[in-house]
């Protein structure tokens, strides 16, 4: 049941999608559940990676015939790490959520994550906890650490990533001019977390509440490339290590 539309002194959000050659009902429903959102004031930029697949994609998005929608066509397949700073740098918003082709926000995602960051000014992004969900309908909790002190949040780097991508939202301030590097193609997302965390001392936490379902599938670029995954995790972690006062013992 959607709750009372909330704006919050009209603080403007702005959402990124990248996209690339997604199923249509993936897409449909991830899509949806954006334009549902009990927090309303915000742009949503759909950053198209597949050129090859633009009028398919196109059409699909058009249909919801929703101004806030902003399409953004790529010229050339650059991967998720550029894409998704295209739709970063053209943001006009004070805060930036970033969303996944595939998964499903929960209906107050937006809404509790505006409030966190309006109400707490020393935190710099914010994810939240997530259920997974297979094909065949089963499911599994995933579960983030919700750090109350920078030591905390520096020490879970060593235990995995500590944030979900797609659940995280940025005060568009904290990122500064900080991007996703194309250079990783599987491990972008905790890159940036750590340049973030241990180069610029961003404070960060997730949320204790669900704020997103996320889809296992075959395409799951972590599951089809997880030894290209784990190296440049430990690349990742060598470089956190020389930022850091952390003993290596600490290492995954």
């Amino acid at each position: 049941m959607r709750g009372e539309i909330i704006n919050y002194n009209n603080t403007k959000l702005s959402v990124v999608m990248p996209i690339y050659q997604t199923y249509e009902i993936y897409l449909r429903d991830a899509i949806e559940s954006v334009l549902e959102q009990t927090y309303s004031n915000f742009e949503f930029l759909i950053v198209n990676d597949s050129p090859q697949d633009d009028s398919r994609l196109q059409h699909i998005v058009s249909s919801y015939n929703d101004d806030r929608i902003i399409w953004i066509p790529c010229k050339i397949n650059s991967g998720i790490a550029i894409a998704s700073n295209i739709g970063i740098n053209r943001a006009q918003g004070t805060f930036i959520a970033m969303m996944d082709q595939d998964d499903i926000c929960i209906s107050t995602r937006f809404e509790q994550q505006v409030k966190f960051l309006k109400d707490n000014s020393e935190f710099g992004f914010v994810g939240g906890q997530a259920d997974g969900f297979y094909p065949d309908g089963s499911s599994v909790r995933l579960n983030y650490l919700a750090s109350s002190s920078i030591d905390e949040l520096k020490q879970s780097f060593f235990n995995g990533v500590p944030f979900l991508n797609p659940s995280v939202m940025f005060r568009k301030s904290a990122l500064n001019t900080l991007r996703y590097n194309s250079y990783y193609k599987v491990c972008t997302d905790y890159d940036l977390f750590a340049r973030l965390v241990f180069a610029q001392n961003i404070m960060a936490t997730n949320l204790p509440d669900v704020i997103l379902r996320y889809r296992f599938h075959d395409a799951n670029t972590s599951l089809n490339q997880y030894l290209l995954a784990e190296q440049e995790t430990n690349e990742i972690q060598q470089w956190i290590l020389q930022h850091s006062n952390v003993s290596s013992k600490f290492l995954m």
